[in-house]
């Protein structure tokens, strides 16, 4: 009879983890999604590494049930996996997955950018996300600054009155998400450039410029795609 093979050990949830990541006067499910889908963006949480559940719920002190939720939303935007007698892994690297998320971001963001060059909305609260971007940028700090970025686009969509953009390109985006932060910290530069692609972007937004914006906004969300490629 065949000896069963060992399982891989699990990434070490407690050097990851901790419960006062969770704020316990807010939602719980929401926030462990958060946490999971940094942790696999990061690679904190590696491409087919297990993920203990009992230990992680333990770790974040918080019951099975907001686990579970978060969870399921992971596994709705497959970063999350199931196998058979193994449990919950985090998804392979998965090259169609990356550019189907770009495709479809790309798309969204096109629209949000034509949207408010047509109406010309205020962009003054993009002034202090700037602000970050520029010290992250400076700073090499590639996590900062893909936090900062999200941001910053989430707020795009908000301005143009259809936020509702940016949690669909959120849906489909985690592959993106994880291939386009390890770039990052891979090749600082890339923050130069997106940073500059952003005041861009404002540019052509204040003006009205359909036709650049549209341009913009597409080199700067197709970079991923391009310099993933070149480096596989």
């Amino acid at each position: 009879m065949p000896r069963p093979k060992k399982q891989k050990q699990g990434p070490d949830l407690f050097a990851i983890f901790n419960a006062e990541m969770i704020d316990r006067s807010k939602p719980i499910a929401p926030q462990v999604y958060d946490v999971l889908r940094n942790a696999i963006t990061r690679y904190e949480l590696p491409p087919e590494s297990q993920i203990n559940e009992p230990e992680l719920a333990n770790t974040l002190g918080v019951s099975r049930t907001p686990l579970r939720q978060a969870y399921q939303k992971l596994a709705e935007e497959e970063l999350i996996i199931s196998r058979p007698q193994v449990g919950s892994i985090v998804a392979p690297i998965d090259n169609k997955k990356i550019r189907e998320g770009i495709i479809i971001r790309r798309a969204l963001e096109r629209e949000v950018v034509r949207i408010l060059c047509e109406t010309s909305p205020s962009l003054t609260d993009l002034d202090p996300i700037l602000a970050v971007l520029r010290v992250a940028m400076k700073n090499k700090d590639a996590v900062g600054y893909f936090n900062a970025d999200q941001e910053f686009h989430q707020k795009l969509a908000e301005l143009a009155d259809i936020p509702a953009a940016w949690r669909l390109s959120m849906s489909v985006k985690g592959h993106s998400d994880r291939a386009r932060l390890h770039l990052m910290i891979k090749n600082s530069a890339r923050l130069e450039r997106a940073y500059n692609e952003h005041l861009e972007l404002i540019g052509a937004i204040s003006t009205g410029d359909i036709e650049s914006a549209e341009a913009i906004i597409n080199r700067h969300v197709s970079a991923t795609t391009d310099a993933y490629r070149q480096s596989n």
